[in-house]
């Protein structure tokens, strides 16, 4: 954490390109430290940084463990084969540390006025964090930046995990009257990647936040008390929006798949592609429903390929290159709210009305790009029956409310594809058995799936106060014990 306050002293800052030409005067001196102007000219590194975390190399390392990818050389390979080491998550705990949470602490002491800024950046700050509390445990939170940073000061103590949850309810709670105040720039406008200004966006995706994490630490009569005000409509959902063809700034997966790293993972012959393969005598389709189409568009094959073979759909696939990247979403909403109204108030009718209204937006064509004219997508709506003993969701006689979570996660492991919500699920479920997505462990050697990621090399090299031992990649974090 030495290394944090380093960048704190010397204000080296992650921002765009765009924003560094507003104010910079190239006629000034390089190793004189420049104040920045504004709090806006920040916030578009702070929101790349978090599209980085939800969606760079930990995003795929939770593939690799949940059946959506296989790695299959170099660091991909080790990786998949649970040979994973502090280093690996020296990436994200910059881009949580250095490019969030220091760049925060800046634009609130520079733009404390900015209504609108100040929650943005709030709830920015919670997704990320609440990102990294999910996949590491208790971290450095509330000490993380102090008000007079300095390679002296001292190592930032950990916050239990339950209480960085808390602590970002809080986080949301104030940022939503911020957001409300209607104080805006016309620079927060361009640059705000995700939903250019919109505060109402904002406000919604603070909601459906904190019925995500209330959903994570299994209070869930409290996540259905916020979904309904979450996002309530596909526009809505707050994604990443990749910089036309910008070196570096293409869809994540994209850059990865196209880089000198080609081929170190595929997505071809995983547990995800067999279980919506309509060719698959266990796959999820059945006379209501026909993943052929999602197939085909999630294909992920590593070397920048599509399924189809069409040179013009390596850019109309989840990994193109102008394909926005999903971070919170209404169809994570709509889940959320189903899965929430059977296990708060036993409304398992209501649960697949929820259920229903997702697959209404699947089956109107709008949820994901078609690669091939003649691909077939088929999503018609359930009725209460086809989870009863004997219908065609519950062959196996479990109860009803049973067989119609099973299916509500199964639907978030499909549509979570490429984000943690896998992930995050086998470990929140790992206990119920009977709805979990049955994905198999990628060797033979090992008998319980990751429960975490390791804590950064950087911060065990730099932070005495991280526990002793180090817990390791299969001990559950305290939420989820």
């Amino acid at each position: 954490m030495k290394s944090i306050y380093k960048t704190l002293v010397s204000l080296i800052f992650l921002m765009a390109t765009t924003g560094c030409d507003d104010y910079l005067d190239v006629n000034d001196n390089p190793n004189e430290l420049v104040e920045v102007p504004s709090g806006d000219l920040l916030l578009a590194g702070t929101l790349l940084a978090n599209a980085q975390i939800q969606q760079g190399q930990l995003a795929r390392t939770s593939m690799y463990y949940t059946g959506g990818l296989i790695g299959l050389q170099l660091v991909q390979q080790t990786l998949y084969n649970y040979d994973y080491t502090p280093g690996d998550s020296d990436a994200i705990w910059g881009h949580l540390y250095n490019g969030i949470l220091v760049q925060n602490a800046e634009i609130r002491r520079i733009s404390p006025d900015v209504g609108v800024l100040q929650g943005i950046i709030d709830v920015n700050e919670a997704l990320a964090v609440g990102t990294a509390a999910s996949l590491f445990g208790d971290i450095p939170y509330s000490m993380a930046t102090p008000e007079n940073p300095g390679i002296d000061s001292e190592d930032p103590t950990l916050d239990g995990q339950a209480d960085v949850y808390a602590a970002l309810q809080t986080l949301l709670d104030n940022a939503i009257p911020k957001l409300q105040s209607g104080a805006t720039t016309s620079i927060v406008n361009s640059q705000d990647n995700y939903f250019g200004g919109n505060a109402t966006n904002w406000i919604a995706a603070a909601y459906t936040l904190k019925a995500r994490y209330y959903l994570q630490t299994k209070q869930y009569d409290l996540a259905l008390a916020n979904v309904a005000n979450g996002i309530n409509s596909s526009a809505g959902t707050m994604a990443y929006n990749p910089v036309g063809d910008v070196p570096g700034n293409s869809n994540i997966l994209f850059n990865f798949v196209n880089s000198s790293r080609a081929g170190d993972m595929t997505g071809d012959g995983t547990f995800y592609r067999d279980l919506i393969d309509p060719e698959n005598a266990n796959s999820r389709n059945n006379a209501k429903t026909d993943e052929t189409a999602r197939r085909a568009y999630s294909f992920i094959s590593g070397d920048g390929a599509q399924e189809s073979g069409i040179v013009e759909d390596l850019f109309n696939g989840i990994d193109g290159q102008a394909i926005p990247m999903k971070l919170v979403s209404y169809e994570e909403n709509l889940l959320i709210w189903a899965e929430c109204l059977i296990r708060a108030n036993n409304d398992i009718q209501g649960a697949v009305d929820k259920l229903n209204e997702l697959r209404a937006y699947l089956n109107s064509g709008e949820a994901f790009n078609l690669m091939n004219t003649d691909d077939t997508l088929l999503y018609e709506a359930y009725v209460l029956a086809d989870f009863e003993t004997g219908g065609m969701e519950n062959s196996d006689a479990i109860a009803t409310d049973r067989a119609v979570l099973r299916e509500i996660i199964e639907e978030r492991y499909v549509t979570g594809f490429s984000t943690y919500i896998p992930f995050n699920d086998v470990r929140r479920l790992r206990s119920e058995t009977d709805v979990l997505v049955p994905f198999p462990l990628n060797n033979s050697t090992t008998t319980v799936n990751p429960q975490r990621f390791l804590y950064a090399q950087d911060e065990i090299n730099n932070n005495s106060n991280l526990p002793d031992p180090i817990p390791d990649l299969f001990t559950p974090t305290p939420v989820n014990q």
